[in-house]
């Protein structure tokens, strides 16, 4: 049966208006945040990572691999620097590991060397074309989620969060870009302007060399992109955790495989408790040698204790809850993981805030305060992208999930309006009707968070795959909108992301080439199939590939704790200690950008004939040079997705579902993983927008494509309700993985009560009549074009770029410019 949401999805009669009021935040909660960003504008950071784990590898290196990744770990917990700020109340941070550094070159000598290198891979590419192209990997090599994507002919660092390893600022570095494109693109024509920022990205980076070479033919591989089992060590201590693991090691005597995973993990968990104790030793120094209040000595001798106490025992207290998970979670990121997900914490730390109610000595604004801190700290310098958790829902047995420190954490999101954590709010009919007043709550005050899942979606899609009806109601979203079973999977599987409008030229250009005659648009629709088929081959080679690199090479002794079986089984999580097969991603993107296009094409080409296919290819070739009033035609007067036209949303509708049905039909027996399906685009509608062609929807060569599933930039003109009910009319049956829909509204609309009980209204519409997400966000187009100038005036600014947050001022140039072009909603 049809969804749709009714224009009266606007009316506001018969609810509620309880929304939760922001409160003041406390002093402690203020001073942290402007610590915060102090830390996040001090300059280039250094790491010691590289050089820490090398020092490791060339002292153990006769060891087996799976040892020498343990020790590699343990010298970092026994060595990195352990740093707290005034008045945090949480000990440890990122930037212990990668202090400020002292070697940041002057603008004036940026600017000569970006000059240099620039004008140098011109002159290579007039003599060699070849040389704008990506690097080419062996099937053996091991790489990581960063290496898939740095070396390819697109540039990466589009936002400073994957800004790593630079020797210059994210500002300067759009500085150089900037002045490199004016110098070089307008002039010749013969460089564009992403080949600009790629080569200045890659050339200004710090020199570890010989270390990092060390460090990536270990191979370090490094569990990211999935949730670890923190209450594994919460429910009972590090103390009862290494027991649990020396009773293990004791009962495999004389299966050398297992001796040498239990040996690994015993060398990682007594260095974990070793970091525990450091942070005590730092505290007490920091007592006995500051010039520090008697309120803040007081202060730091209780955390010290709390050190003490968790190197072996259980936390009892919120506070001490807190603080463990913190660490645990820190050493993750030390390690290298990345996306990391602390998934339901509403669900494992409820007894620690329940202990916390219960006790007298214990405010709640004092369990604000560490609450925050924690959400502070992964904001902070050099935490890697994407954070994220997991509230809501329902329980492992089908009952209502959402409590009260689940409102408590809403709360909490609210109040501090940072872009991280990257919250995911399961929606269930069995949740009180307030989950969705948290949210508007959330959205009015400019958080960006959180996304809304659909239960009745993502339950029913992990059952379709398998899974067990208590783990498929477990699922949490993991990095931006990813969504995964907890603690059962290993890493998340990535292939190369799959563009639909990318697929389309590839169409094109298979036409031309092999000179194809195409009578009818199903029959262009077939050749487009067939493509799309051709590129989900590739990705599953790709993974298949992947999977066979890492047998027997690649090991995570820290994650590997914290998978449910690992420890049991006696084997690391990639070398078959998990109990669930990995989830291979097929992501896609583009929708709108497609569906607009082959609106064009079967209306244009097929039924108005007002070109023909050959012309289309031809004038797409030339980027609509010579052909710019049929552009302005095929921009205005074709139907375009997200305004609740049926019959381009049809167009999109027959793409999903074949994209769908393609890559759920992987999982027939065929392969040992799973293939799922990802409708999410990170920001890559940038990244391959940028080296794609024209599009037969007006969209020149290099510009955007759309976003994630939204509509083309600015084309959903008819209003929200209009663009929910195209979404709506999708196939979401077997999207397994993941999927991203950016909704954003005009904060003025939400500033009165009507606008607040109508949003609600629509959300609550829109998904009980089966939308699987959605994410709100709110900012004027005044705003983002003033940041654009003055961005020292707008620091803390938030925006939606597909399935997470970041501060606006902290992106670059053409993401900003794409943001500022999606359309604006309000009643």
């Amino acid at each position: 049966m049809e969804r749709t949401i009714s224009e009266g999805g606007w009316q506001t009669s018969g609810l509620e208006n309880d929304f939760p009021p922001l409160t003041i935040m406390s002093n402690r909660i203020e001073a942290m945040k402007a610590n915060l960003q102090q830390m996040n504008q001090a300059g280039v950071r250094k790491t010691l990572y590289y050089r820490l784990i090398a020092e490791a590898i060339r002292k153990h290196q006769t060891e087996p691999i799976q040892l020498i990744r343990a020790k590699a770990i343990e010298n970092i917990l026994l060595k990195v620097p352990i740093t707290i700020e005034d008045p945090e109340l949480l000990v440890g941070s990122m930037v212990g590991l990668c202090p400020v550094s002292e070697e940041q070159l002057p603008l004036e000598e940026q600017m000569a060397q970006a000059d240099k290198i620039i004008a140098t891979y011109l002159e290579k590419k007039r003599t060699d074309a070849s040389i704008n192209a990506g690097k080419q990997y062996s099937a053996d090599d091991v790489r990581t989620f960063e290496d898939d994507f740095t070396n390819k002919k697109s540039r990466w660092a589009l936002m400073s969060r994957v800004h790593h390893d630079s020797n210059i600022t994210y500002d300067e570095l759009q500085q150089l870009i900037s002045s490199m494109e004016e110098k070089y693109v307008e002039p010749n024509g013969e460089i564009d302007k992403y080949e600009i920022g790629r080569e200045l990205e890659r050339a200004f980076k710090f020199d570890y060399q010989a270390d990092k070479e060390l460090v990536s033919s270990l191979p370090w591989f490094v569990a990211n992109h999935l949730s670890l089992d923190y209450e594994a060590v919460l429910s009972v201590g590090l103390g009862d955790f290494i027991k649990k693991i020396e009773d293990k090691q004791a009962e495999a005597a004389g299966d050398q495989d297992k001796q040498e995973y239990y040996e690994a993990a015993l060398i990682v968990t007594r260095a974990v408790q070793q970091f525990m104790l450091r942070c005590e030793a730092y505290l007490l120094t920091r007592i006995e040698k500051e010039m520090l209040t008697a309120e803040r000595k007081a202060e730091l001798s209780e955390l010290a204790k709390i050190c003490r106490k968790l190197a072996v025992e259980k936390p009892e207290t919120f506070y001490e809850g807190v603080q463990l998970l913190w660490s645990l979670h820190l050493i993750a990121q030390l390690c290298g993981a990345s996306a990391m997900s602390f998934a339901r914490i509403d669900q494992y730390l409820l007894s620690f805030y329940q202990q916390g109610i219960a006790d007298e000595r214990c405010s709640i604004d004092f369990m604000e305060e560490i609450l925050a801190n924690l959400w502070i700290k992964i904001n902070e310098p050099k935490m890697r992208t994407v954070q994220s958790l997991t509230l809501g829902g329902v329980t492992r047995s089908g009952e209502n999930a959402f409590n009260d420190f689940s409102r408590f954490c809403m709360k909490t999101l609210t109040d501090l309006k940072l872009p991280y954590p990257n919250v995911g709010l399961r929606i269930n009919q069995k949740n009180p009707e307030d989950i969705y007043d948290y949210a508007v709550a959330s959205y009015r005050n400019g958080t960006g968070n959180p996304m809304l899942l659909n239960d009745h979606i993502w339950i029913e899609n992990m059952l379709s795959l398998g899974y067990p009806v208590e783990d498929a109601n477990d699922y949490y979203n993991m990095g931006c909108v990813e969504i995964m079973i907890p603690n059962k999977l290993s890493n998340w599987g990535v292939t190369e992301a799959i563009a639909f409008p990318m697929v389309l030229e590839n169409t094109f250009n298979k036409i031309t080439r092999h000179q194809l005659t195409i009578g009818t648009f199903d029959e262009f629709m077939q050749l487009y199939f067939a493509e799309m088929k051709q590129a989900i081959q590739q990705d599953v080679q790709e993974a298949l590939a992947k999977k066979a690199s890492q047998d027997g090479t690649c090991f995570d002794p820290y994650a590997s704790l914290l998978i449910d079986s690992c420890i049991e089984r006696g084997k690391d999580m990639f070398q078959g200690g998990v109990e669930y097969p990995t989830h291979w991603s097929i992501y896609a993107y583009g929708l709108g950008t497609l569906a607009d296009s082959l609106q064009v094409v079967k209306s244009a080409v097929f039924e108005d004939q007002l070109v023909s296919l050959d012309k289309m290819s031809e004038i797409l070739q030339k980027n609509f040079a010579g052909y710019e009033d049929l552009r302005e035609t095929f921009q205005k007067d074709y139907a375009k997705f997200g305004n609740n036209m049926h019959t381009v949303d049809q167009l999109a509708d027959e793409v999903l579902s074949e994209f769908n049905k393609e890559v759920f039909s992987l999982n027939k027996g065929l392969h040992e993983d799973k293939f799922v399906t990802t409708l999410f685009g990170y920001f890559f509608h940038i990244y391959h927008g940028e080296i794609t062609g024209a599009t037969p929807d007006g969209r020149l060569k290099g510009e955007p494509f759309s976003d994630s599933m939204g509509p083309s930039q600015g084309k959903d003109v008819e209003g929200p309700t209009s663009l929910l009910n195209s979404t709506l009319l999708l196939d979401n049956q077997r999207i397994t993985g993941g999927y991203a829909l950016n909704l954003k509204i005009n904060p003025q609309f939400l500033k009165e009560e009507q606008g607040t009980e109508a949003l609600k209204y629509l959300l609550m519409t829109y998904m009980s009549e089966g939308g699987p997400q959605v994410q709100v966000y709110t900012s004027s187009v005044e705003d983002l074009r003033d940041a654009q100038k003055h961005p020292e005036k707008h620091t803390d600014l938030i925006v939606r770029v597909g399935g997470y947050c970041e501060y606006f001022v902290n992106l670059d140039r053409a993401l900003q410019n794409e943001i500022i072009t999606r359309t604006l909603h309000e009643c």
